[in-house]
């Protein structure tokens, strides 16, 4: 019996807190939302009459939040701290603006001084925790944040252009093999933002539809004044909304259950206080999302444009992928591509990518390969040259086939270009060497892919040259 040995995850010496999740991110989540909740819980206890039962109530509640602060600090996760900060200053903020009257003689009241003395304490762990110095450290140093804007870039970038969505768990491998730039070599599962991800993944109708169906629960379940559950309520939701800004935590179904549960309080609550749907402020909502969205979507589009590989979308194995993709204005002649990862290995569309910019010439995949001038046929997949008699054919590093199908080969009025390894692992040069030199020796160009064995993605610059000049 083996058991597998949790990931550790480090800031600088310290060991970050995942409290059973697989990642502190995740964890940090969950205490972003507690912190709004407890804070509504201290501001509660102040309202306790009689001196003995609220001086433990504010004891306890500042405890609770202190402790929920620590934890937090403790996962060393900008985006949970981003989360928690911002959801405090939502309730701090929420009931000042909504005063009919300014009213400045709480400002001499002990809750005064003592909540800003519990912020305090709670902005110096932050400090502690270096938030401040790695926030400084991330213009222009600190990598996980200038990858992120890159990966967000590509994100925008891939909705554009595939509004229909890549389907569930395939953004990161999508933006790793057709957007992520050729030198870098990063390795991403999602867009590490949960909005980016479910942006790419599902489309731009499932992503519309989430957007308008929050904006009429936020406008819907708006409270009036003086209703303190009810902000309390909306600072844990402004909390998880945050956190998922920075990395792709809701995912993770156990982080939704105290989001999920604030919202249903908060339905119900609007339920029983019979609250009318608003229209002005349903109308301002939306169009400041509406605003941002465009933005957003807008920046996508100017990526597109500045992209020198032109993308096409189709469906292949129940999802949409890229299926064509080439420069702009090609000036080669188009190529179908059947790849064979055995031979080009699991990064093979960044090498088609490098192919259609080298070669200058668009490429096709899956079912348009039949609609390309010419053919390359990688690995196993070279018994299927027989299905483009017509065309101009690359065998790169093709297995070992029947004598039937060679000479059915050699029977083209075009010679076939043979891209071998000059490292036989497995006798497949062998047996084209003597396959070329027999009968069948004008039916076949061979050229050497030097200092590589199976693998010749190690070769790829003499494969995008042949190609080029084939």
């Amino acid at each position: 019996m083996s058991f597998e040995t949790p990931v550790q995850y480090f800031y600088g010496d310290s060991l970050r807190w995942s409290f059973g999740f697989e990642n502190p991110n995740k964890a940090a989540v969950l205490f972003a939302c507690a912190v709004p909740l407890l804070w509504g819980v201290w501001q509660a206890a102040w309202l306790i009459k009689g001196k003995w039962p609220k001086f433990p109530a504010l004891c306890v509640s500042a405890g609770l939040l202190a402790g929920a602060w620590y934890c937090l600090i403790m996962t060393f996760s900008r985006g949970g701290l981003v989360g928690a900060a911002g959801a405090v200053a939502y309730l701090i903020a929420v009931p000042i603006l909504r005063a009919k009257r300014m009213d400045l003689s709480w400002i001499r009241s002990a809750r005064f001084w003592l909540s800003i003395s519990l912020i305090a304490a709670l902005i110096g762990g932050a400090v502690w925790n270096g938030i401040g110095a790695r926030s400084r450290q991330a213009i222009g140093n600190d990598a996980s944040v200038g990858n992120r804007i890159e990966l967000w870039e590509g994100a925008l970038q891939m909705a554009v252009e595939n509004p229909r969505g890549f389907g569930t768990g395939r953004s990161g491998r999508e933006y790793m093999q057709w957007y992520q730039p050729l030198q870098r070599q990063e390795g991403y599962r999602t867009m590490v933002n949960s909005y980016l991800t479910f942006l790419v993944e599902q489309g731009l109708l499932w992503s519309l539809a989430v957007v308008l169906g929050f904006v009429l629960f936020w406008v819907w379940t708006k409270p009036g004044e003086g209703k303190g559950i009810m902000i309390a309520l909306r600072g844990s939701i402004v909390a998880f909304l945050i956190a998922g800004i920075f990395s792709t935590t809701m995912e993770d179904w156990r982080l939704w259950i105290l989001p999920v549960t604030c919202g249903l309080l908060l339905l119900g609550i609007s339920v029983h206080k019979k609250q009318q749907l608003r229209k002005w402020p349903l109308l301002g909502t939306a169009s400041g999302i509406l605003a941002c969205s465009v933005a957003l979507l807008t920046a996508g589009i100017l990526k597109s444009n500045h992209d020198p590989l032109k993308r096409e979308f189709g469906k292949q194995d129940g999802f949409y992928t890229v299926t064509a993709l080439g420069p702009r204005s090609p000036k080669g002649r188009s190529l179908g591509c059947l790849v064979d990862e055995v031979v080009l290995g699991d990064q093979c569309p960044k090498l088609l990518r490098e192919l259609a910019l080298g070669a200058d010439a668009k490429i096709l995949l899956g079912n348009r390969v039949k609609d390309a001038d010419r053919i390359l046929c990688s690995g196993g997949n070279a018994i299927s040259y027989s299905r483009y008699a017509l065309k101009p054919l690359f065998l790169l590093a093709p297995d070992k086939i029947p004598d039937a199908e060679i000479t059915a080969l050699a029977a083209r009025s075009e010679a076939a270009v043979l891209l071998l390894p000059e490292i036989d692992e497995d006798g497949r040069v062998g047996f084209w060497d003597e396959v070329t030199a027999g009968a069948f020796s004008a039916k076949f160009r061979k050229y050497p892919l030097g200092g590589v064995g199976n693998r010749v993605d190690w070769a790829w610059p003499q494969v995008v040259e042949l190609v080029k000049s084939g």
